[in-house]
């Protein structure tokens, strides 16, 4: 008898626990960064998304840049802090080189998601006047 009430205690414990870990996976299912957009400027790329929700630590997102090709090499052009009590972003990459088309992801460093690669190709002509 006591045997069976161990074994009873043992499978509700282990059921409990996948429960509460399925509900775990389920909240962190949610991506962190929302409209991810990438604006052509004067020889410089604007970045521009929403933080969904309020976070309770702070979040790191590198903003990293390929060259030409979408599949990359992509290297890390800056980063920026995620904060609560804060939603909307943007980072302006002033760092091109040539006229050619750049693609940008984000990378959140803490949970590892990766938004991208959106694509730009900035004015290299100065504007009109």
């Amino acid at each position: 008898m006591k045997i069976r009430i161990t074994l009873f205690c043992i499978f509700s414990i282990l059921i409990i626990a996948l429960l509460f870990n399925f509900e775990a996976l389920s909240q962190e299912a949610e991506p962190t960064i929302t409209e991810f957009k990438v604006q052509a400027m004067y020889r410089a790329a604007k970045l521009i998304w929403k933080a969904k929700g309020d976070p309770k630590n702070a979040l790191t997102v590198q903003i990293l840049r390929a060259d030409t090709f979408e599949a990359g090499p992509y290297k890390e052009v800056g980063r920026v802090n995620i904060i609560p009590g804060k939603s909307a972003y943007e980072y302006i990459d002033k760092t091109m080189g040539a006229e050619s088309k750049y693609y940008y992801k984000l990378i959140v460093k803490e949970n590892n998601e990766s938004f991208g690669p959106l694509p730009t190709r900035p004015y290299f002509s100065p504007p009109a006047t």
